[in-house]
């Protein structure tokens, strides 16, 4: 992936003080500590007299260069300081996000004229400001013979679709078997790189905490008339409460943010012709940014549908406008090759039916 890219001077300059700025001795450590191996820090630049933080740093920097792994550091950097606008702004100068997220973008527009054309309320760089939180609160939910994309709605809650975990309801597989995948990554640079595993987190013993079914309309070519309870929604409990715990995974790094989870705003919606963007992890593959347009509603306002791409797997994403708030839960696509449409629950009917049904989720806070 790095494409043999060879960084100048002037950029490791910048990323240099951009770490520096984020961090001290003892956070940076901690950070190779968890996203690589131990003591890489303390091995590569030990300190010593005469031996300044930043000349330590450049010796980290100059270490996975020559290695191979420079990206992986921006890309750990900028996880665990979501909030610093120069590492989001070197990460994306390289295409990067903080889970190593893949763009599928086909409208042939950059991001940056996208977001500044469809966001009603931020600009591209709170646009990348917000993304690596994002996608810290997606899972892949791997279940024996299946699989789907889920995100959180609470410390502990995971909203997918009911067709996702229809089996284990069912029993086949047992729900002992499902795992939840966050901070599912890959290496940038090189394939044996040691990157701190991905976090797994199990279901609770009572993990169904409401479904609703999907409708009998939601594969068909022609957009029919889903009822207000067909959703297709399931929100289910984990084992651990992730959402309250360091983003990435746990860290002994006491300013590394919460993963957190993604709340609901009434405001939000779409429209035809606007952007929605996708993340999913299809087919259970690591993280993807899909872009695509809105194209229809149907007459009930229950379904929408656009030209996003999307495979197996990818039931249960969530999708945003382009000021990245929740509007709707992709769930279905067309079953032909290439397919001609995707389509999505509007989030507010899943707010609703919960609502009429006293669920309670956390997504309001």
């Amino acid at each position: 992936m790095t494409d043999h890219w060879q960084p100048s001077g002037p950029w490791m300059s910048r990323f240099r003080e951009a770490l520096a700025q984020a961090f001290n001795a003892q956070s940076i450590e901690l950070l190779t500590v968890d996203h690589f191996a131990p003591n890489t820090f303390e091995n590569i630049a030990p300190a010593g007299p005469g031996r300044t933080f930043a000349y330590r740093l450049q010796e980290l920097i100059n270490q996975a260069r020559m290695e191979d792994w420079l990206l992986d550091l921006v890309a750990a950097a900028r996880e665990r300081r979501p909030a610093n606008p120069v590492l989001a702004a070197i990460a994306d100068e390289r295409g990067l996000t903080a889970s190593g997220a893949r763009l599928d973008n086909p409208t042939g527009q950059p991001l940056q004229q996208l977001i500044q054309a469809n966001a009603q309320f931020i600009t591209p760089a709170v646009f990348s400001a917000r993304l690596p939180v994002l996608e810290g609160q997606i899972c892949w939910i791997d279940i024996p013979g299946g699989g789907g994309t889920g995100f959180l709605v609470g410390p502990d809650l995971v909203l997918t679709n009911e067709h996702v975990i229809r089996s284990i309801r069912d029993g086949q597989p047992s729900w002992q078997r499902v795992r939840c995948w966050f901070d599912h990554q890959v290496p940038l640079g090189r394939a044996d790189l040691p990157r701190k595993k991905r976090t797994e987190v199990a279901l609770a013993e009572q993990w169904l905490v409401d479904s609703r079914p999907p409708s009998r309309f939601d594969w068909t070519p022609t957009l029919g008339d889903a009822g207000p309870e067909e959703t297709d929604s399931a929100l289910i409990r984990l084992a651990e409460a992730v959402g309250e715990m360091p983003l990435g995974g746990s860290s002994s790094d006491p300013d590394a943010p919460p993963r957190e989870w993604i709340r609901y705003d009434p405001a939000a919606r779409l429209a035809v012709g606007r952007q929605v963007f996708l993340l999913q992890h299809p087919e259970g593959e690591p993280l993807q940014l899909t872009i695509g347009t809105v194209t229809a509603f149907n007459a009930a306002g229950t379904r929408v549908r656009y030209d996003a791409n999307s495979k197996n797997g990818s039931s249960g994403s969530p999708c945003f406008d382009a000021d990245l708030r929740l509007v709707a839960l992709h769930h279905a696509h067309d079953p032909h090759y290439p397919p001609s449409w995707n389509q999505a629950v509007p989030i507010e009917m899943v707010h609703q039916v919960w609502g009429k049904h006293g669920v309670t989720a956390g997504w309001e806070d």
